[in-house]
């Protein structure tokens, strides 16, 4: 890689010398090395000397000049829409790409892709395939994708014990909605032995995070009064944090409650 010429480039970008810049700019794309060309775009993005735009165009020659992580940064910019036009069918031609050059974590994209069907045809067999390989090496979300997989049968035989185990490896990596996953097996006695004190440690560490499942499930606990002691203060904001996102279990209980109270603070009115 070419250090020096990027920094040269990058330099004359500060200053305002577009001459300078583009003299050098054409230097790096005339030797076409792909470490060189991602570098462009990394350091221009991290002193925001380039524009989103112009930053997508040096990791897309990268890319095409086979460098893995230039191929995988272009599958999360197409995905996302980051200085390109979101595009599904792009980013998961990208992540493939850059899974066949032996980055795990985008054949793990291409798997979750393939189990939702976007941006290629719906494959839950293959996208299983794919999981069980690359998870045990990759993202919290590839594992809890595969823990789902699991639980739900998709692409294999429903197996509660192993959804367990890979929404407990995402859990402890603090994913949320693993976590909430983990809590709820452990509430139910699927997967594991039913535990409720387990059960809310982590609900309460997806809760905080956010997570309106979590929020929802452990209200619900201290309203039926599963958690000693009960919670309602606590319960009555839960749901309310849940409702205010728009979860509707939350919506509909929190409005219940509230509808109760109301007809019980006229009943006492009127009494």
């Amino acid at each position: 890689m070419n250090r020096d010429l990027v920094e040269e480039a990058l330099g004359a970008v500060g200053r305002g010398d577009g001459e300078a810049a583009d003299r050098c700019f054409a230097r790096i794309r005339a030797e076409g090395d792909p470490e060189t060309e991602y570098a462009v775009a990394l350091i221009g993005a991290e002193y925001r000397l380039l524009s989103d735009d112009q930053c997508a165009e040096w990791v897309r020659l990268a890319a095409e000049g086979g460098l893995a992580d230039a191929c995988h940064d272009m599958g999360d910019r197409c995905l996302g829409g980051y200085g390109v036009p979101a595009s599904d069918g792009e980013a998961f031609r990208w992540y493939s790409e850059a899974g066949a050059k032996g980055d795990i974590d985008a054949r793990a994209m291409t798997g979750i892709m393939m189990r939702r069907g976007r941006g290629c045809p719906r494959d839950p067999d293959k996208a299983f395939s794919i999981l069980k390989e690359a998870a045990p090496h990759s993202t919290a979300e590839a594992m809890y994708q595969l823990g789902q997989m699991y639980e739900r049968g998709e692409g294999t035989f429903k197996d509660y014990r192993e959804a367990f185990r890979w929404y407990y490896e995402a859990a402890k990596l603090k994913h949320p909605r693993a976590q909430t996953a983990v809590g709820n097996m452990y509430h139910d006695g699927k997967g594991t032995d039913k535990d409720t004190a387990k059960a809310e440690r982590w609900l309460r560490s997806a809760a905080g995070k956010g997570d309106e499942r979590a929020q929802f499930r452990l209200a619900l606990m201290h309203l039926n009064g599963e958690i000693k002691p009960p919670n309602r203060a606590l319960a009555l904001e839960l749901l309310r944090k849940g409702a205010a996102a728009g979860f509707i279990p939350a919506v509909r209980e929190f409005e219940r409650i509230q509808k109760e109270r109301s007809q019980k603070k006229r009943g006492r009115e009127t009494a």
